[in-house]
């Protein structure tokens, strides 16, 4: 949004339910702070009639997490018979054997009802894309989009390549089962016995049976647990590592793709994962099918083969990935997107 405010010559508004969450806080992110983008609290009433007055035929009001929060909900409804108009920006949702059913359900009555009132979604990753589909949004509506980091260049070139061989595998996020980190580790242990070390960084209620299940491969002295530590650490030790892995069982997107390409480090994600997109668009690393223990530690032993990641190559995915997935990037195709014209009264 900072990116599209720089862009765009007319006004940028970011309406939020609450502050920063705590949960967030509790695992490494960082509050954002926007200089260029008008923040406006939706939990105080009263600042409900300054969004719905620039409910006009040359505004367009962009609707997150569409499914799930109620004030969002109320804000579409009042906005729904106006000129202004409306977009959604969504993930696809979990959709377990027990729930899918149901969330497939919903999305399909919200389609039928609404889905001529939006311009368009901006459908997050190739699995957004898929469910918006399959409820039935027009596909010629379905805008794939994702979630975006500013990507600066590599400051510099070292003038000589890593000494130490032993290849480094990062993982980081939330220890919870549909991350998938017990996959890792049952991949991890069809590896050779050296040669490689895997860090994880992140917590969660899975983390003493991960750990456990560790000790039980006899794998302890090459995966170490870091708990939780701030996303800037996580930058560094993604900057460090020769490839990013996220094996999840599903994730709508999965935002340590972005941050380990935007440092030039492959990354090995699952094709559940809607950032695989960004896997296959830049070539930087590789898309395993989800679930699948023996395809990942297939895809491990690859990249150890390969070994460290040469300073050249971590550049060529640098510069790969801000040509495609900078946050100027995404803002020049928010506004370029055939059913989102930039008009300069908006």
């Amino acid at each position: 949004m900072e990116a599209l405010a720089r862009q765009f010559p007319g006004e940028v508004i970011l309406g939020v339910e609450r502050g920063f969450p705590i949960e967030r806080r509790d695992q490494g992110w960082r509050e954002p702070r926007h200089t260029r983008v008008r923040v406006v609290d939706l939990s105080v009433p009263a600042n409900h009639a300054g969004l719905t007055a620039h409910a006009t035929a040359d505004s367009l009001h962009v609707f997150s997490g569409f499914f799930s929060h109620p004030r969002v909900w109320a804000g579409f409804s009042r906005l729904a018979s106006s000129q202004a108009r409306l977009a959604i920006m969504s993930e696809a949702p979990e959709q377990t054997l027990w729930t899918g059913w149901l969330k497939r359900l919903r999305g399909r009555m919200l389609a039928a009802q609404w889905s001529r009132r939006f311009a368009c979604v901006l459908a997050i990753g190739g699995v957004g894309c898929e469910f918006f589909e399959r409820i039935g949004f027009p596909r010629e509506k379905i805008v794939p989009f994702g979630y975006f980091l500013d990507v600066p260049p590599l400051a510099h070139v070292p003038a000589a390549e890593p000494s130490d061989p032993t290849v480094r595998f990062v993982s980081a996020g939330q220890l919870i089962r549909r991350k998938g980190i017990d996959l890792l580790i049952r991949a991890c242990g069809s590896l050779p016995k050296t040669g490689w070390r895997l860090d994880i960084c992140g917590d969660g209620p899975q983390r003493r049976a991960l750990e456990q299940l560790a000790r039980h491969l006899r794998l302890s002295e090459r995966i170490e647990f870091h708990g939780v530590i701030s996303n800037e650490n996580v930058r560094r030790v993604l900057a460090e590592a020769d490839c990013a892995v996220l094996p999840s069982r599903f994730d709508g997107w999965g935002m340590l793709v972005n941050e380990a390409l935007a440092v030039g480090t492959p990354v090995l994600c699952s094709d559940a994962c809607g950032a695989a997109v960004l896997v296959k668009t830049t070539r930087a690393g590789q898309v395993v099918p989800s679930g699948r223990p023996d395809a990942l530690a297939g895809s491990l032993a690859a990249a150890l083969t390969r070994g460290r990641v040469r300073h050249h190559d971590r550049a060529t995915n640098n510069a790969a990935t801000a040509a495609v997935a900078s946050a100027d990037q995404a803002a020049k195709q928010f506004l370029q997107t055939t059913v989102i014209r930039h008009r300069t009264g908006g």
